[in-house]
């Protein structure tokens, strides 16, 4: 995976963990908000990686992609259609703002 891609990638895994472990009277809700901040913090470093590389035409040509395919596959399987929809738009030229990715 690509060195700028990796550190944000696991904190997003580490976070995960997190909060698989979380119990919701402990604080699952900041887990919760916190695995979102990592997640949209990696889709930023994702994002500016994906601007230096030539734009695949549609989406299952970005999901060929070496790097791409190793972030499907360590993922975990809740995480991956936001992935993937954040790399739908990528490849549509479309950006969102960062208060909509909350919404």
């Amino acid at each position: 995976m690509n060195e700028q891609l990796q550190k944000p990638f696991q904190h997003v895994l580490q976070q995960w963990q997190r909060n698989q472990q979380a119990h919701i009277l402990e604080g699952a809700e900041d887990e919760a908000t916190l695995l979102e901040h990592h997640f949209y913090k990696f889709i930023e470093a994702f994002s500016a990686w994906f601007k230096t590389i030539d734009r695949p035409t549609s989406l299952e040509e970005a999901l060929e992609l070496p790097d791409v395919q190793e972030i499907a596959r360590e993922l975990p399987a809740p995480l991956y259609i936001p992935f993937e929809n954040e790399l739908d738009l990528l490849v549509d030229g479309i950006e969102q703002e960062n208060d909509e990715k909350y919404d």
